[in-house]
């Protein structure tokens, strides 16, 4: 008789809740795999069950975070909607994470993490270009519907990326807040 595999999801995503609660918190360096277990009610062989290192802990955070990042940014091309309102709903895409304290926690302990284990800023990189970008294919439809003449969507999205991230990403990153600018 095969034994029924049990379902371990919750389990894993409340471990990582609490290793990005701890990170936060302490910093990566700090953050043992004991305070992990402990913020996750959990034994410390259950954490090692379902992820080998804080490596992996903090790995699997920062890949999240992507993925919900490029999912905020999967936005649909409207036909029946400006292009200035839309291409403003992606640069607010990218103005919520800048709003969120935790998010913004969870990048400075990435990005220093990331400083110190290079490895672990490689293996990210190749993970955020597996990614499909949701203004490249925004761009592509609305070049196609004749409201836009792009001929390079993949650099022009990054180039709108790369100027809104400059203005408004990086420095609240940095800084650990954002200023509201006065207009």
């Amino acid at each position: 008789m095969a034994r029924k595999k049990r379902d371990t999801s919750e389990k894993r995503e409340s471990i990582l809740d609490a290793a990005i609660d701890a990170f936060i918190e302490f910093g990566f360096e700090k953050t043992s795999m004991d305070l992990i277990a402990e913020w996750a009610n959990a034994s410390k062989r259950t954490v090692y069950n379902h992820f080998s290192s804080k490596e992996a802990l903090i790995e699997e955070a920062f890949n999240r975070f992507l993925r919900d990042a490029f999912e905020s940014k999967n936005i649909e091309y409207d036909p029946q909607k400006s292009v200035e309102d839309q291409l403003g709903d992606f640069a607010d895409s990218k103005m919520k994470l800048t709003e969120d304290p935790k998010k913004l926690g969870l990048m400075r302990v990435t990005l220093s993490a990331f400083i110190t284990h290079p490895q672990m800023a490689e293996r990210a990189v190749l993970f955020s270009d597996s990614q499909e970008d949701g203004l490249v294919k925004w761009l592509k439809k609305a070049t196609q519907d004749g409201r836009l003449d792009v001929k390079d969507p993949e650099l022009a999205a990054e180039s709108f990326w790369s100027l809104f991230a400059g203005t408004f990403f990086w420095p609240p990153i940095v800084r650990g807040s954002v200023e509201k600018k006065q207009g």
